[in-house]
């Protein structure tokens, strides 16, 4: 029933936009343009309104054990590219794909139509680190690898682009509506919710329409082990961290299920100025998003 109901409507949305990217339904501008209503205006309403109208939440607790399981899977992708003898930049780029998730285009409609808006405050608290966290730590060690000077300007301007993100904007500035007790007109309220209903048909169809060709060429072990840390090693360990956290219920939930989200494009974008390493990491964010129908719906049923 999982997958019927949860998995394959929001994966069937982005098989619509991948056909319609290879049928040439939509041009490239079309996408472009749908991608900026989502980025800008739809996704940021939506994660607005959800946080100044949900109940008290803690965040402390589920941020800590997402973070702590996502920076040491990061880890152990960096330590066994290390240990091949991998270059820093491709070592530092395998941590990246097997640690960094698809949190809003897929884990916000996977994970809101699993179980439902109340249990957005602790995803969106996850998402507002994300990446915040992830990018810059990838970003300064593959500047490090083209000869270190620009390593610490990489990070700091990745924190940058990261705090200018409308999404991420759109949580912070939630965050201080809400601790200033500050109420939604009615009218404000209804536009935030007309602009939210867009969001995730809209996010899931760009998400297809912007996959990364896949290059048969990448598939190989570097994409395999990314694949497996994502889709599989990171849920695990969140889980297991999250028991011995005492993290219970749906905050523990959510952070499983938001570590079982393919690899985010970003990572690939990271990466498109070194051939070798777009091709393993838009590998990887092809691979997981295919198979991530499969080990999300295995999650829900042992889970949700």
């Amino acid at each position: 029933m999982k997958l019927v109901s949860v998995i394959l409507p929001v994966f069937a949305l982005v098989l619509i936009g991948w056909i319609g990217r290879v049928r040439q339904l939509l041009s490239p501008a079309a996408f472009q343009g749908l991608r900026d209503v989502v980025f800008f205006l739809a996704m940021p309403a939506l994660l607005f309104s959800a946080i100044v109208n949900a109940p008290p939440f803690d965040l402390v607790a589920v941020t800590s054990v997402y973070f702590t399981a996502s920076l040491s899977i990061f880890a152990c992708g960096f330590a066994f590219a290390r240990l091949l003898r991998c270059p820093l930049a491709t070592a530092a780029m395998l941590g990246l794909n097997s640690a960094y998730g698809n949190t809003v285009m897929v884990g916000i409609p996977v994970i809101v139509a699993a179980l439902g808006p109340e249990a957005l405050p602790s995803l969106l608290a996850i998402v507002a680190l994300h990446s915040a966290i992830l990018l810059p730590l990838a970003s300064a060690l593959v500047e490090m690898d083209r000869g270190g000077r620009r390593s610490w300007t990489a990070m700091a301007g990745a924190v940058a682009a990261a705090l200018r993100n409308p999404i991420i904007v759109s949580i912070f500035v939630a965050f201080l509506w809400r601790a200033a007790h500050l109420s939604l007109p009615d009218p404000v309220g209804e536009l935030l919710r007309l602009l939210s209903a867009a969001s995730t048909p809209l996010a899931l169809i760009c998400l297809g329409g912007s996959l990364p060709p896949l290059n048969a060429r990448a598939l190989d072990a570097e994409a395999a082990l990314g694949a497996g840390l994502k889709l599989v090693a990171l849920p695990a360990l969140v889980a297991a961290l999250g028991r011995l956290a005492h993290l219970q219920g749906l905050p523990l939930t959510v952070a499983i299920l938001l570590g079982a989200m393919p690899t985010g494009a970003n990572a690939f974008l990271l990466a498109r100025h070194d051939e070798r390493l777009a091709e393993v990491s838009a590998a990887t964010v092809v691979v997981t998003t295919l198979l991530s129908p499969l080990t999300l719906s295995a999650l829900l049923q042992l889970v949700a």
